[in-house]
């Protein structure tokens, strides 16, 4: 149910006010039709529906192997792309690049235990722009190359 009041504001420039009529929203389930979780009292956090998040995720894993823009994911979720990073981000607790880059680490740390592709292959496989980028990229996040990684880590025969 919704319930009205009126709050009196202020003119500009002139010494009378008037009456502004707002609506303010009683259901608890309103929060939850505009995907919205109260965090504070008083303040909101934009959260991906479950379509959304769903379509967002599954976009950017199928495009892995390639590059995708912030913005394309957004128009798939019918949001704007500053919106949908938002969302995104209070969805997962990752940015949409951070969680690209993950699920990107991830697969190659699947081709790199289970194929006998090269490195800059797994890299490229990945969606990586060459192989000292990967690289570079693998050994930050994992704590070690590509290589050593495999080496570590690739079923004994």
């Amino acid at each position: 149910m919704s319930e009205v009041c009126a709050a009196t504001i202020p003119s500009p420039g002139i010494n009378e006010t008037r009456q502004a009529p707002h609506v303010i929203e009683t259901d608890v389930s309103f929060a939850e039709r505009l995907d919205i979780r109260l965090t504070q009292p008083g303040k909101v956090k934009a959260i991906l529906s479950s379509w959304q998040a769903r379509a967002a995720k599954k976009l950017l894993m199928d495009n892995l192997d390639r590059s995708i823009t912030i913005a394309t994911v957004a128009k798939e979720c019918s949001l704007s792309r500053s919106h949908f990073s938002r969302a995104f981000r209070n969805t997962t607790g990752h940015s949409p690049r951070d969680w690209l880059q993950t699920a990107r680490l991830a697969r190659a740390k699947e081709l790199l235990e289970l194929t006998d592709f090269s490195v800059s292959h797994v890299g490229f496989e990945c969606g990586f722009a060459d192989q000292p980028h990967f690289t570079r990229t693998f050994a930050k996040k994992i704590g070690m190359t590509p290589a050593k990684w495999r080496l570590e880590n690739r079923p004994r025969q």
